[in-house]
């Protein structure tokens, strides 16, 4: 089965300031066996275009659905109303976690890919609230073709000038002690070993010093190891109150610790949900034959300490044997060359892999939801013509009118959740929803029918 799927997304003219992002969407169009029509597009979608000329649609992560600014009002309400399959990628789910479940809730989302774990997913997506959601765990990123083809072009450990190399950013303290350690490594680096001559080091968290796309890869491929810890968040903001708290308090209190701001906020919260992943970043490394001097952790059950990557504890204990490693040009050689030959060249990791399961994925949902393929879809050719057109500018009392729409259908979805939460209202509209098969058809056509007569 070949599936017409429009990809909605944000899509950078460029990969300079977004390698990953770019990375990820074109892997879409590059390995997927379905025809994916890529709509890179914020705010309104375009008026020219039927949505339902397509099987599926997707919402990439890069199209937030945090506010209205990616995908407006008017476009939710048609994304809410399309018939066919609806896919969802997420990223930096720590935060405003009960606004994305509201917005899938309210998009009628069928499957979601999202980067908790498999053991954490129903936790923070609750079945109860979401009963027809089928959930997948992915990582953040994969390996990209464009890494691998550079492998005749690495140089060996022993011609690269810089011993350490790292950037990162100051993240918000709201991160908790996760996004904490993605910056504190630095200074932690420069009180332990700031002193050591026999160590060329570039390492920053400055904005300034912040380095993209191409010259991203040549400075790595000029360090013979690289710092790094766990990509995600320790602390899981479902309201986005804890936001809104320490943020205040940071811009009152700016000298305050971490640790002090932690303790008032942040302690009773720590940990308790699992998104520590292992970053794109650490696949980078790998696939450039640049070492990794990582914080200790799980990255994902796929890095092996001393196998994959030089341990650092956090406390700096035995940064000794941490730096008489990175002296020795052998050893990083080889531990290179191993990740690079378990990792790097181990297509569970590529892009291509990770395609071809989503492919196999949404194909299986399309048959068990008894979606039905559409007659006429857009040719390519077609498709890329009409987003040449420019947008026909929507006439304020369309906006006003597709507003109220928007409310209405809000309203009456909230309204029909609250009554859901009564036990036995609950399993009726579960019956209803997962068993009888006309009727979601026919409670479109009735509430279309209703939003017409506004």
């Amino acid at each position: 089965m070949k599936l017409n799927i429009l990809f909605l997304c944000n899509k950078p003219e460029s990969a300079a300031d977004a390698n990953t992002i770019v990375d990820h969407i074109t892997a879409f169009e590059r390995y997927s066996q379905h025809t994916i029509y890529t709509y890179s597009n914020v705010g309104d979608i375009t008026p020219q275009l039927n949505l339902e000329k397509f099987d599926a649609i997707v919402i990439h992560y890069s199209s937030s659905l945090v506010n209205d600014y990616y995908i407006s009002p008017q476009s939710k309400l048609l994304l809410r109303n399309y018939p066919g399959l609806k896919i969802m990628f997420i990223q930096d789910e720590y935060r405003l976690i009960n606004k994305i479940i509201s917005e899938i809730d309210y998009l009628n989302i069928d499957v979601l890919f999202t980067c908790f774990p498999e053991e954490e997913m129903d936790r923070i997506y609750c079945p109860s609230k979401l009963p027809s959601l089928a959930k997948y765990s992915n990582l953040t990123g994969y390996i990209p073709q464009r890494l691998l083809d550079l492998s005749s072009s690495i140089p060996p450990i022993s011609q690269r000038q810089i011993d350490v190399g790292y950037r990162s950013r100051k993240v918000p303290f709201w991160l908790g002690q996760l996004g904490y350690e993605k910056w504190h490594i630095v200074e932690q680096w420069n009180q332990y070993v700031g002193n050591d001559t026999r160590l060329s080091v570039d390492i920053s968290y400055n904005e300034q010093d912040r380095i993209y796309g191409e010259r991203w890869i040549q400075f790595l491929l000029t360090c013979k190891t690289t710092l790094g810890v766990e990509s995600g968040a320790s602390v899981m903001d479902f309201t986005g109150q804890l936001q809104t708290l320490v943020d205040f308090h940071q811009a009152t209190y700016p000298e305050d610790s971490f640790e002090k701001i932690q303790k008032i906020y942040l302690s009773e919260f720590e940990g308790l949900y699992k998104l520590n992943q292992i970053s794109p970043r650490c696949f980078e490394a790998i696939a450039l034959k640049t070492v990794l001097v990582l914080y200790e952790g799980d990255y994902s059950g796929i890095l092996i300490p001393d196998k994959h990557y030089i341990p650092l504890k956090k406390d700096f204990s035995n940064i000794t044997e941490v730096i008489n490693k990175i002296k020795n040009i052998r050893y990083l050689q080889d531990m290179a060359d191993r990740a690079y030959e378990d990792i790097a060249l181990n297509r569970q990791y590529h892009y291509s892999s990770f395609v071809h399961r989503f492919d196999e994925l949404i194909s299986l949902q399309f048959k068990l939801r008894n979606k039905i393929q559409v007659n006429n879809p857009y040719q390519l050719g077609e498709f890329t013509q009409l987003l040449k057109i420019p947008k026909k500018r929507i006439q304020p009392h369309f906006k006003i009118k597709g507003f109220i729409q928007h409310k209405l259908s809000r309203v009456m979805h909230i309204t029909v959740n609250q009554f859901a939460q009564i036990s036995l209202l609950r399993k009726l509209k579960f019956f209803l929803t997962q068993r009888v098969v006309i009727f979601n058809p026919l409670l479109r056509v009735i509430k279309r029918y209703i939003l017409q007569l506004i």
